[in-house]
């Protein structure tokens, strides 16, 4: 196969007046190096980077700089991997210095700036980006009730509330202060009031991508592909329904509603097959492959803006760069030297970019289409199918590592909509474009094929709801996936290699989730978790065969819910996709918002306390494994008409050999002395999760002296605007001896009973896992 023609009588022809333009201009020669390891070295050390809990200082790079300029085996290599982890570590600490500080947290003043990107908006809030031209530089904003229309470019001043970035620290979930960080955040808030800003309006990229969502909103109305058509045309995907992401996510297919790689390249590679057809019918001048490329480039670059060159936009544009630039230069690169360069151009680029998921499925998937497209058979069918199941295979455990589900229908879903997207995007873009400048031709036009595509829609959504279509396993660790990616490169190998079977064995570990720091839990013994949730309350309890959670976290009316972030990534991430028995101690917003989302995800075979049949009653008992689970309150005269929910508050206490704990809710005063009144000796607890977050409702003398913890765990939002923990239940905890813990800044606690200490041990997840990118 030749399907640039570049054998033929014309493509010698061109070969040959590219070989004396690019001599010329002194191409040649230039990467006689292979830039595959080359990449090794800059991406591998900007990883490492990345894994240190503080970036090192630049200047201690000097030394071992200077080391090259001896003779060794390896040296440029070496000098090449130095340089490039000296960049990611001065970009890292010239961002630090940009950030919000910590000591300024809370802070109210008046900042004015440029609106950046597209504002989104819902029935809350407005939340947008200000710019601004002193530190810190880049504020994310939320303006709630009553926000004025914003538009990319305008000047705003307002009084804002400031916090220094952060987020929940939990294994397994969504990072959202990584998050953060790749967007450059460097301070987030909301508006507390507006002033006036005399500056005019700066007409920017992301102010016609506004205009022209405007223009699609009101040619488009109320159309169900609305959301879809304008992901497509100009990357604004907040008009996308929550009922559509789960189609899409169950029929593996976000990929073709992101404007990523696969939307540039397809741009690009339909004008550079038009340029050059074009160029090779003019007389003279630059060869046609030089003038495809620019022209392939420049569109590419057109398409991106329209995007507003969001990060996977960057990336797709570098990469298509760095291949088309290849093909300029050196006609005759293989296509993963290609690859190769354009991960060296994208990681100096952008070297927060080896922490973006996007960033290893992008090349990930470069990768499996270069490693399977030689391996052809005799039916052009057949091989498409084969790269098809090879490629979703391939990526499927980086997509369980990093979102915990996969989709066994995407293979056949992708088989049949990438080669329609080939066409599709190019046609919504032109007749996007022709709407803009002609709306009596065409908007017609783009309202009739959105309404084709909401033909098809009900489809793919039939194929969403196919047993095999959202695949939800157990999380597996770094090292399966791994060993998961080796053994399906082996099982995908050519037919002619021995012993492809043994690749099945490699994929194992992460078929049932493994990772080595679990372990097993021995009879008698038990783990506790309590999940950073912020200003909420969800506890995890297991013993060798059995998983107990009390209370699911909050839920906030702007959409987020701690079920569904953080518990449920958890519970796959530790491999226990069943409850035996959820607990919702009351029926406060932050201790059961997220209860819904729990049921809804994982099989919880029995639920008790606030909103059941099964309430908690003091007296109430089971055992599991060799670990006893008691509730001590309420007794049903405790409640009696009382109103207030904290005083329902279930108590549990869980004991074994290995040592004992005891969970209070939100119990306040009056319920503590209930339990000291009755019997005190029977609340004694080796650890505490301290009631109500800390607060001077709770912890009284009485109640600490009668518990007497070792250990004192606090569960609060970080520097949350009511003070807990409040400093008189700090001060009670320490003079009963009491060591604290407060997940506010030390991220999901992991407390382990193996009674092999006074002290049962701990783990505090921010200092497991550091990254200087995460606040102290």
């Amino acid at each position: 196969m030749d399907p640039g023609g570049w054998t033929t009588g014309a493509g010698r022809d061109e070969r040959t007046r590219l070989s004396r333009w690019a001599h010329a201009r002194g191409f040649r020669g230039r990467f006689m190096r292979d830039p595959r390891v080359l990449a090794i070295a800059v991406v591998g050390s900007v990883c490492l980077i990345y894994r240190l809990p503080a970036p090192p200082a630049p200047v201690l790079f000097i030394v071992p700089l200077g080391l090259c300029l001896l003779r060794f085996p390896g040296r440029a290599i070496f000098a090449v991997g130095l340089i490039a982890a000296a960049w990611a570590s001065l970009d890292a600490h010239g961002r630090l210095d940009g950030r919000l500080p910590v000591a300024r947290d809370g802070e109210v003043r008046w900042v004015s700036g440029t609106i950046s990107g597209l504002p989104s908006r819902d029935d809350m809030r407005t939340r947008f980006v200000l710019e601004r031209d002193a530190s810190p530089e880049r504020l994310r904003l939320s303006w709630y009730d009553d926000a004025p229309e914003l538009l990319p470019g305008d000047c705003l001043r307002v009084r804002a509330k400031l916090d220094t970035p952060h987020g929940s620290a939990n294994p397994g979930a969504f990072d959202y202060e990584a998050w953060l960080w790749r967007e450059g955040v460097d301070a987030a808030g909301y508006v507390k009031d507006a002033g006036t800003c005399d500056a005019a309006p700066v007409v920017t990229i992301d102010r016609l991508r506004a205009i022209a969502r405007e223009r699609l909103d009101n040619v488009l109305g109320d159309a169900p592909m609305r959301g879809i058509v304008e992901a497509l045309t100009i990357g604004a995907r907040g008009a996308i329904t929550d009922e559509q992401w789960a189609v899409l996510r169950a029929t593996g297919t976000t990929h073709l509603v992101a404007i990523s790689g696969l939307h540039i390249g397809l741009i690009a590679a339909w004008l550079f097959v038009l340029a050059r057809w074009l160029a090779l019918r003019a007389p003279g001048g630059m060869p046609p492959r030089v003038v495809a490329a620019i022209v392939a480039l420049a569109g590419a670059g057109l398409y991106a803006a329209l995007a507003g060159f969001a990060l996977p936009t960057q990336r797709a544009l570098v990469m298509v760069a760095a291949g088309l630039f290849a093909v300029v230069a050196m006609r005759d690169m293989a296509p993963s030297r290609i690859l190769a360069l354009a991960a060296i151009a994208v990681v100096l680029w952008q070297p927060d970019a080896v922490i973006a998921p996007g960033f290893w499925l992008s090349f990930g998937a470069v990768a499996w289409i270069l490693y399977l497209a030689p391996f052809r058979g005799r039916s052009r069918l057949l091989a498409l199918g084969r790269l098809q199941v090879g490629l979703v295979v391939g990526l499927m455990p980086l997509t369980f590592l990093f979102f915990g589900q996969g989709s066994l229908v995407a293979p056949l879903v992708n088989a049949a909509l990438i080669p329609l997207a080939t066409i599709l995007v190019p046609v919504l873009l032109l007749l996007t474009l022709l709407t803009f400048a002609w709306p009596l031709v065409g908007a017609p036009l783009l309202s009739g094929v959105a309404k084709l595509l909401a033909l098809g829609w009900p489809a793919l959504a039939a194929v969403a709801q196919w047993p095999l279509a959202d695949l939800q396993l157990a999380v597996p660790g770094l090292e399966a996936v791994v060993l998961a990616l080796l053994g399906i490169a082996w099982l995908l190998a050519p037919r002619g290699l021995p012993g492809r079977w043994a690749g099945a064995v490699l994929i194992l570990p992460a078929v049932v989730g493994w990772q080595p720091a679990l372990g097993t839990i021995p009879a008698g013994q038990y783990r506790l978790t309590m999940l950073d949730v912020g200003q909420g309350l969800a506890v995890v309890v297991r013993t060798r065969d059995h998983t107990l959670l009390f209370d699911a976290g909050p839920a906030f009316r702007t959409g987020f819910d701690a079920g569904e972030a953080i518990v449920v990534p958890y519970m796959r991430h530790i491999r226990r996709t069943r409850i035996d028995t959820l607990v919702i101690s009351h029926g406060d917003l932050d201790h059961a918002g997220g209860a819904d989302a729990v049921t809804g995800s994982l099989t919880v075979d029995q639920r008790r306390g606030a909103g059941t049949d099964a309430p908690c009653r003091a007296g109430q008992h089971w055992s599991w494994d060799g670990v006893d689970f008691r509730f001590l309150y309420p007794r049903a005269t405790d409640i009696g008409n009382s109103r207030n929910r904290n005083a329902r508050s279930c108590v549990l206490r869980i004991a074994s050999a290995a040592g004992s704990v005891l969970l209070t809710g939100d119990l306040e005063g009056a319920g503590e002395r209930r339990l000291v009144e009755r019997d005190a000796p029977a609340i004694g607890s080796d650890v505490l999760v301290v009631g109500h977050h800390g607060s001077d409702s709770s912890s009284s003398e009485a109640f600490v002296q009668a518990v007497s913890p070792r250990l004192a765990l606090i569960s609060a939002g970080w520097r949350n605007r009511w003070g807990f923990p409040a400093p008189a239940v700090v001060a009670r905890l320490q003079d009963a001896g009491a060591r604290i813990v407060n997940t506010a800044d030390s991220g999901a606690l992991d407390v382990w009973f193996d009674g092999g200490s006074r002290i049962p041990g701990i783990r505090r997840w921010r200092q497991a896992q550091p990254r200087f990118w995460q606040v102290p």
